[in-house]
């Protein structure tokens, strides 16, 4: 007997990078064809590009369009995965009886009001820098976006999180809707105008003509060989400087020289953004939470932003656990403190690089929960879920309506206030500064929200 979607979480498995990859490259074409032009030793730098694109070009086209356009907008998408649930992140107090009732094995105690919005945050999102992302909220620089999802509701992880990914409700393999906009108006050289904060490509960035690229911090690409250090290291790099020299002629040696002097000029082109001698020129403004792989993700991309690299859109991925079918209480907790400390701490560090209003920050997770609580202190797949924007130029408060507590929708779901296209033309258009049909199909059935300022 098949297993429930709104009871099992067998396909949250099959988000995995490997099947993902096997699964969007069945029926591709320009994607199929894309090269990884590089890949730094540890897999901490890898280049989505043409195989006509040189690796001497890159950083010199990163600063040159870095220095043409220094005030260029910039979009940074931050991936919630699992499903982050509506209800117990912000909370709707001003109907707590209903809500109590939806969840009693879940639901929130004393949250942290939103003014007189009759909403609050869960409790983990005061956390950090001045007052976490209810700080943000209080000082105008949250909006959000309660509701959001698509009609007719998949259910499903895989679906759902490809769906976001693209902009399309397709099952079809296809660019990002990050990535067709960088084809429409990105640049043909500089890979990092399209930044993962990871070891690989995410799919929103995903492109059939543009470079783009992924980083998981410039101290990890450099060229070392363990455990040979002092003399020793010196002279085993004097050899590899020779190695990567020109010479023969025969297939192998090509072959050997090729791989030499690629992992080579990846590691001498970022050297300059990488620790040395315990000197970080990347090192961020604030304090960051300490042992938090989003927090340092976010680090180096406040960092890189700030760099005249042109970069335009960035993707980060949450390490939080949204998929909360059994012991919500804790996992989302856990989920929405890291979120909170890196997201504040990521605004206080572009605000005190300087570059602030340059940036906005989509936060979203491929759909929501189920109002009614599940017998494990849990929840299941479900619909309106919940996304934010955040900067100083997002609009603040409550961006779209709540969704109602005692009306749902046949599959006894939340009904979707907000369709997610909607939020992406609106961010295309009022943000980015060009058309949305360009990258999102039939854009002009959607409507628009003011999300920026």
């Amino acid at each position: 007997m098949a297993r429930s979607i709104h009871k099992g979480c067998d396909d949250f498995r099959q988000t995995s990078g490997a099947a993902r990859g096997r699964w969007l490259g069945q029926g591709a074409t320009n994607m199929s064809r894309r090269q990884v032009l590089a890949a730094g030793l540890g897999a901490s730098f890898a280049v989505w590009a043409d195989r006509r694109l040189g690796l001497d070009r890159i950083f010199e086209a990163a600063q040159a369009e870095g220095a043409a356009a220094p005030g260029a907008p910039v979009l940074v998408t931050l991936f919630l995965p699992g499903g982050c649930d509506l209800l117990d992140t912000l909370v709707p107090v001003g109907q707590y009886g209903r809500y109590a009732d939806l969840r009693p094995g879940t639901r929130v105690t004393d949250p942290p009001l939103l003014g007189t919005t009759g909403l609050a945050v869960n409790p983990a999102l005061a956390e950090g820098l001045n007052g976490g992302v209810r700080g943000l909220y209080d000082a105008g620089r949250v909006g959000f976006l309660p509701g959001i999802d698509y009609a007719n509701p998949d259910l499903s992880h895989f679906h759902s999180r490809h769906f976001w990914e693209t902009g399309l409700i397709t099952e079809d393999a296809a660019p990002g809707w990050l990535g067709r906009w960088l084809d429409h108006h990105g640049s043909t050289t500089n890979p990092l105008q399209g930044l993962t904060l990871d070891s690989t490509l995410s799919p929103v960035l995903a492109t059939a003509r543009a470079p783009v690229a992924a980083l998981d911090s410039p101290d990890d690409v450099a060229l070392q060989i363990w455990p040979v250090s002092g003399l020793q290291q010196r002279q085993t790099m004097a050899a590899w400087d020779r190695l990567a020299s020109p010479h023969g002629s025969g297939e192998g040696p090509r072959a050997a020289y090729a791989s030499a002097r690629l992992a080579k000029e990846v590691a001498d082109r970022l050297a300059p953004y990488a620790t040395k001698n315990k000197v970080d020129p990347l090192a961020p403004k604030v304090a960051y939470p300490e042992n938090d792989d989003l927090g340092q993700r976010l680090s180096r991309l406040a960092a890189l932003i700030a760099q005249p690299l042109g970069v335009r859109v960035a993707a980060v991925t949450a390490d939080g656990q949204f998929d909360t079918h059994d012991s919500q209480p804790e996992d989302l907790t856990r989920g929405l403190s890291s979120l909170s400390q890196s997201l504040a701490a990521f605004q206080a560090d572009l605000e005190a690089r300087g570059v602030a209003d340059r940036v906005i920050t989509l936060v979203w997770s491929e759909f929501g929960r189920r109002p009614q609580g599940n017998e494990s202190s849990g929840t299941d797949h479900g619909a309106g879920g919940i996304a934010w924007v955040q900067g100083t130029r997002a609009a603040p408060g409550i961006l779209t309506d709540y969704p109602s507590l005692t009306a749902f929708d046949r599959e006894d779901n939340f009904r979707v206030t907000v369709d997610f296209r909607t939020i992406y033309a609106s961010l295309i258009e009022g943000w980015l500064g060009t058309d949305a049909a360009e990258v999102i199909p039939h854009a002009g059935a959607f409507g628009r929200i003011p999300l920026t300022r």
